[in-house]
Order: C-alpha cells, then sequence, then structure tokens
C-alpha cells in the first residue's frame, strides 16, 4: 500500500498594496497539524486576549500584544510562520509564489498535496495563482479565498504580517501590535 499523502494547509494575508507603502510583506501559515484542533487552539487564544474574530487593526494594541504572546507561550504556529517583505514596486503574484514554494518546501514530505486560502482573493485571482504555483512545481490541491472574519488562522497570518510589516510599512500599519 503507498504511503499516505501529507496534507499541508496554508493560511496567506498580504500588505503594502496601499500606496503609501515602501514594501509588500507576505505571511504563510503552513500547518500539517489536526486542523480543527490548531483552529479551537487560536480561538481560544483570541479569547483569552479579547481580539474575538474582528479585524485585527480593529482590536486595541493591548489585546493584539496579548494575543501575540499567549500564541508564544503556548507554542502556536511554532515553525508553521513564514513571510517574506519586498520592496515595492513588483508584480503582485510574485511574493505570494516564492513565500508559499518556500514555506511548502519547508514543511512537506516526500509525498504531500497543498490547500493554500488567501485572503480575500477572487476565484480569477486564486486560478491565476493555482497555475503559477502548479508551474513552480508545488503539489496544489487548489486555492480558494477566505475571509480574515471566519478563520481563525488568516488572523494569525494577519497578525503575522502587521507585526513582521511593522518598521516598514507607512500609513495605517504604522499602528501594528
Amino acid at each position: 500500500m503507498p504511503p499516505q499523502k501529507q496534507k499541508l494547509y496554508c493560511y496567506v494575508d498580504e500588505t503594502g498594496q496601499d500606496d503609501a507603502s515602501r514594501v509588500f510583506v507576505v505571511v504563510a501559515v503552513v500547518s500539517a497539524d489536526d486542523q480543527e484542533r490548531f483552529r479551537e487552539a487560536l480561538t481560544e487564544i483570541e479569547r483569552l486576549a479579547g481580539t474575538g474574530n474582528r479585524k485585527w487593526h480593529k482590536s486595541r494594541p493591548e489585546r493584539r500584544l496579548r494575543y501575540l504572546e499567549l500564541a508564544l507561550e503556548r507554542d502556536i504556529g511554532l515553525e508553521d510562520v513564514f513571510f517574506g517583505s519586498y520592496p515595492k514596486p513588483l508584480p503582485y503574484f510574485f511574493p505570494f509564489i516564492e513565500v508559499l514554494e518556500r514555506a511548502i518546501a519547508l514543511k512537506c514530505g516526500p509525498s504531500y498535496t497543498a490547500r493554500v486560502f488567501v485572503d480575500g482573493i477572487d476565484r480569477k485571482k486564486a486560478a491565476e495563482l493555482t497555475n503559477a504555483l502548479r508551474l513552480r512545481g508545488v503539489s496544489l490541491e487548489m486555492v480558494r479565498g477566505r475571509r480574515d472574519e471566519s478563520e481563525p488562522a488568516i488572523r494569525l497570518a494577519t497578525c503575522g504580517r502587521v507585526a513582521s510589516g511593522r518598521r516598514h510599512s507607512e500609513g495605517s500599519r504604522k499602528k501594528a501590535c
């Protein structure tokens, strides 16, 4: 019997599309763990921190900081969060492809398939990203859009995106955790 394929779940968010920013940051959370337990752990720290499932920028800074502290204390997402920071201007998809390809390569076993969920991506862009990743040799089941309000792992990526882009971003992102 052939070995079972490893299933990877990738949750992606980005920042830097606004004209004021000088960099484009992409964060991917790549997990092979039990997704239900992973989401429950994330939801629990959101409850304890008081961030809830609201948009990250709508949470108070002390709540965002508490969320990060709890995630670190509990090793949630440990070795699962990857990011890339790129000077602008550049084509939108290149950073997505690079970060996802690198993150999946670091997390995958010899036989795997990946499911990718990108915050706010539409179907046309999801199909383009699917094709681009497959051309690069990524074993991909699908790319789909998800809203951060409905997916705790996207909110973890948002947290990582804001934290990693803090030093570089301009405008509204400057108030990051």
